[in-house]
């Protein structure tokens, strides 16, 4: 009976004999609408950040207006020399912007300049104002180390009338004339029809290889499925504008359902012309190269072939 006792001591019990034991007081619990009571005015109470909201657009900053500063003067002999070769006083400082070795070149460079290109290249007096306002870099241009040898090279290509392109002579032989030949016998051509196309047509010299004639030649072998040998009887080809006009006019073919129309008759003919004429090639033959119909219905106005034209890069 002790251990008995003791066991129970050990455990918490005093006894069967011991007083009253405390009652456990328990809280009372809440209903579900006293905690949503409770739930609701926390967060009533609860502290919201409030996003901010973006007001209307600010105004753009104006542009900055373009500041037109002066073209350079030209130095007083050079200005004195040409003066005197009949060079309007307005196309000086044109010509400066253009050519900023016009701002210290001597004015005995100058003068052997225009003596080539009278004596040696046969540009007659009264047109120097015009050859030089289109390309002022002939005077700065070196006689022996640059005219002279491109004058020689394009004599022995067989380029005629060099009077009138006299520009051309400007151009280096290494730099820029040969890789233009070189690069058309890269599409295959042999290398007298590339030489005869650059005789034919020597505004090709002036056209950029990379950024004008390859892309172009591409199209053509790639998209519009030519061959390279096309180009010889139309080098012009690489005048026209590869956007806005040989990429459209081959695709108004394709969508007609027209064959490989021959380029002269695709890309010389205006707009209005060109779908006139592409209207009634449909379901028919076209007449031949040789056929006086060739000429009366393909070889338009001069005008619309020039504003076909893109300029030269």
């Amino acid at each position: 009976m002790a251990g008995t006792r003791t066991a129970l001591a050990l455990l918490g019990h005093d006894g069967l004999d011991s007083g009253p034991r405390p009652v456990p007081v328990v809280a009372p619990r809440r209903s579900s609408s006293s905690r949503l009571r409770v739930v609701a005015v926390a967060l009533r109470t609860r502290p919201t950040t409030r996003l901010a909201v973006p007001g209307p657009p600010l105004p753009p900053a104006p542009a900055p207006e373009p500041v037109l500063l002066p073209s350079p003067p030209v130095a007083a002999g050079a200005a004195a020399v040409l003066l005197e070769a009949g060079v309007p006083p307005a196309d000086l400082r044109r010509a400066a912007g253009m050519c900023p070795e016009l701002l210290s070149v001597p004015a005995e460079a100058i003068e052997a300049a225009l003596r080539f290109l009278t004596e040696e290249a046969g540009v007659p007096a009264p047109d120097l104002p015009r050859v030089l306002r289109r390309r002022p870099r002939l005077l700065v241009s070196p006689v022996a180390a640059r005219l002279r040898p491109t004058l020689y090279f394009l004599r022995a290509l067989g380029v005629p009338d060099l009077h009138r392109r006299a520009d051309l002579l400007s151009f280096s032989v290494e730099g820029k004339l040969l890789p233009r030949i070189e690069f058309l016998e890269s599409l295959g051509l042999p290398p007298r029809a590339a030489r005869s196309m650059a005789r034919r047509f020597p505004a090709l010299f002036a056209y950029a290889v990379d950024g004008n004639m390859r892309p172009k030649a591409e199209y053509l072998l790639g998209a519009m499925a030519r061959r390279a040998d096309e180009l010889v009887d139309f080098p012009e080809y690489f005048s026209y504008a590869l956007a806005t006009r040989i990429v459209p006019r081959h695709e108004a073919c394709a969508a007609s359902g027209v064959g490989k129309l021959p380029l002269p008759a695709m890309l010389r003919p205006g707009d209005a012309k060109f779908r006139a004429t592409l209207a009634s090639c449909v379901g028919s033959m076209l007449p031949r190269r040789r056929s006086p119909l060739w000429h009366a219905t393909w070889v338009d106005d001069d005008d619309a072939t020039a504003a076909a034209k893109e300029t030269m890069v």
